[in-house]
C-alpha cells in the first residue's frame, strides 16, 4: 500500500511539472514575407498568424507583440546558443537537423538561384555556374548560402549581404550575377521595393524544403511537444477562439 501511494505521488508530481503554456519560450523572427514581416510597424504574415493561434491553443499569455524581430544572422545565432529560444520561419535541412528541435511544418519553400530579367543567365548545374565564375549574393547562415557551401561552391564567389533587400540591390545593380534565396520571398521583396515581380528569373533550384519553428536544443522537450501538439490542433482546425 505504501509503495502504491509513493508511486501515485510521483505520478502526480510529474503531472504537476508538465508545462501548461509556452510562456517560458522566447520567439524570434525576421523579415521573410509572406511568412513573417513588418507591415505598418506590426509583425504580420502566415507564420505570425499561426503562432498566435498556437498561443490561443495553449492559453499562453503572449501575442505577436512579444515576438522579437532581428536580422536573420543574429536570430540564428541566438537560437543556436540560448535555451528556450524559438526561431522562425526556418528551413529544416539535414545539416541543421541536429542543431534544433523542430515544430512544424509551417509551409513548403523553394530556394533557387535568381538572375536579373535584363541580364538573363541560364544555369544547367552548379558545376557550370562555378566554371563560369558566377558570383552569388547570399545571406550568412541562410539556407541559400548553406546549400551552396555544402555543394562545394567556392566561397570567393559568394558575396554576403546584410539582408534580403541588400541582396536584391546587389543583383539589380549588377554587383553580382545571381542571388540565392526563396523564390516566393524574393518576388515579394522585389515588389515591395517597387520592382515588377518578374524582374527576377529563377535559373536553378537549390532546395525544396519545409519551413519550421526551430527551437534551441537545450529547451525542455515537453515544451517542444506541447507546441507541436498545439500546432497539430490548429492546422486541423480544432482550436476554439
Amino acid at each position: 500500500m505504501a509503495t502504491l501511494c509513493l508511486w501515485l505521488a510521483i505520478v502526480a508530481s510529474g503531472q504537476a511539472d508538465e508545462p501548461d503554456t509556452l510562456a517560458a519560450l522566447t520567439f524570434i523572427t525576421e523579415e521573410y514575407p509572406p511568412y513573417n514581416y513588418i507591415d505598418n510597424q506590426q509583425l504580420t504574415g502566415i507564420s505570425i498568424d499561426l503562432l498566435e493561434a498556437i498561443f490561443v491553443a495553449t492559453e499562453t499569455p503572449l501575442s505577436r507583440n512579444d515576438v522579437r524581430h532581428y536580422p536573420w544572422i543574429r536570430g540564428y545565432e541566438l537560437a543556436r546558443s540560448q535555451p528556450n529560444t524559438v526561431l522562425f520561419s526556418t528551413t529544416r535541412t539535414p545539416s541543421r537537423e541536429v542543431n534544433f528541435h523542430w515544430v512544424g511544418p509551417i509551409a513548403q519553400d523553394r530556394v533557387v538561384l535568381l538572375a536579373h530579367r535584363d541580364a538573363p543567365i541560364v544555369v544547367d548545374s552548379l558545376a557550370q555556374a562555378i566554371d563560369r565564375g558566377l558570383t552569388v549574393a547570399v545571406i550568412r547562415e541562410d539556407i541559400g548560402a548553406q546549400a551552396l557551401l555544402e555543394a562545394g561552391y567556392p566561397e570567393h564567389l559568394l558575396v554576403s549581404a546584410i539582408d534580403n533587400r541588400s541582396a536584391l540591390n546587389m543583383l539589380t545593380r549588377g554587383r553580382v550575377d545571381l542571388w540565392a534565396y526563396s523564390q516566393n520571398v524574393a518576388g515579394w521583396i522585389a515588389e515591395s521595393e517597387g520592382y515588377p515581380k518578374d524582374i527576377l528569373t529563377p535559373t536553378h533550384t537549390l532546395s525544396e524544403s519545409s519551413l519550421y519553428f526551430a527551437i534551441n536544443k537545450a529547451t525542455d522537450p515537453r515544451l517542444v511537444a506541447l507546441m507541436q501538439q498545439a500546432l497539430n490542433r490548429v492546422q486541423a482546425g480544432r482550436v476554439e477562439r
